[in-house]
């Protein structure tokens, strides 16, 4: 009786042109961007960065990283901190740098440096990815006092002392500068 209810109703859907899911193969994604960042600039502009490609990249910090089989490009971004990336993008590039074989569309550095005067960041970043990525771009971070750990505040204030400049808060990011970088991108992706 059970089994005939079910048939029935079954039917029923199919005839009223209910579609049923079914298990599919999940295709992949087009592109993911994932970045390390210790105190929130490089996160914003891997965020700026996706909004620029109009909603077609999935945004990731590093540590939610898991599987990149699923994308067919990548895109990384380090902070840059006391001349090197972010530690954690070192670690994952040298654990997982061949995952990016034929995927690597782009990398970005974030960091105190002038955009223009960062080539050597780049790079650096290039080097340690065992893939070329297609475009590189440098972007201008931020430094809040109020989220440095201690360590990297004493760091920067004997920096800055040495320098004969006091610590001070600033801000060098550029949504319009990202949101551009973005679209750039897209039109890689696209063939332009």
């Amino acid at each position: 009786m059970k089994i005939v209810f079910v048939s029935l109703f079954v039917a029923l859907m199919i005839g009223l042109g209910v579609m049923i899911p079914q298990a599919q193969a999940e295709e992949p994604k087009d592109v993911v961007i994932i970045y390390a960042s210790r105190y929130g600039s490089t996160a914003r502009t891997a965020e700026w960065i996706a909004e620029g490609m109009e909603g077609k990249a999935t945004v990731l910090s590093l540590k939610d990283a898991e599987d990149l089989s699923a994308y067919k490009n990548i895109i990384l971004g380090s902070g840059i901190y006391f001349d090197q990336l972010h530690p954690d993008m070192s670690a994952f590039l040298e654990a997982r740098g061949d995952e990016l074989t034929n995927k690597l569309l782009a990398v970005f550095v974030v960091c105190g440096t002038p955009p223009d005067q960062a080539q050597g960041y780049l790079n650096m970043f290039a080097e340690k990815c065992k893939a070329t990525p297609r475009l590189m771009r440098a972007f201008g971070g931020w430094i809040k006092k109020e989220l440095l750990s201690p360590e990297d505040k004493k760091s920067l204030e004997d920096y800055y002392k040495n320098i004969n400049e006091p610590l001070n808060n600033y801000d060098n990011t550029d949504k319009a500068k990202c949101l551009a970088f973005g679209k750039e991108i897209l039109g890689k992706m696209q063939g332009e």
